[in-house]
C-alpha cells in the first residue's frame, strides 16, 4: 500500500489503492473475462464524478472490452498502456453512474 493511501479488499482479494486523494489502482491481474469488466464496472460505480481509476490487467480481451464498457458508461478511457503483457487502463468518471 502507498504511504498515506487507503485500501479496501474487494471480494475477489484484490485491493484498491488511493494514489493521492482521487486516484485508485484496481489490480485484475490474473483474472480472466468476464471478471475484469465486472469488477471495473463496480468500481466506477464507487467513484465520486471527476475520480481516475487506474485498472491494471493482463487478459488481451481486456483491450476491447474496457473501452466497450467505458463508451456504455460514458466515463471517459484516459489512454491505455501495455507493458510486457499488463495493460493499464486510466479512467475517469465523468458521468453519474447510479446503480449500474
Amino acid at each position: 500500500m502507498l504511504e498515506g493511501g487507503i485500501q479496501t479488499v474487494l471480494p475477489l482479494g484484490k485491493c484498491v489503492g488511493l494514489m493521492g486523494p482521487e486516484r485508485k489502482i484496481l489490480n485484475l491481474l490474473g483474472f480472466f473475462c468476464p471478471i475484469p469488466i465486472n469488477e471495473t464496472r463496480i468500481a466506477l460505480s464507487e467513484l465520486s464524478d471527476g475520480d481516475v481509476i487506474e485498472v491494471v490487467c493482463d487478459d488481451r480481451e481486456t483491450l476491447r472490452d474496457i473501452p466497450l464498457l467505458c463508451k456504455r458508461l460514458n466515463v471517459s478511457l484516459i489512454s491505455i498502456e501495455e507493458d510486457s503483457g499488463e495493460f493499464t487502463f486510466i479512467i475517469k468518471n465523468s458521468a453519474f453512474l447510479g446503480d449500474i
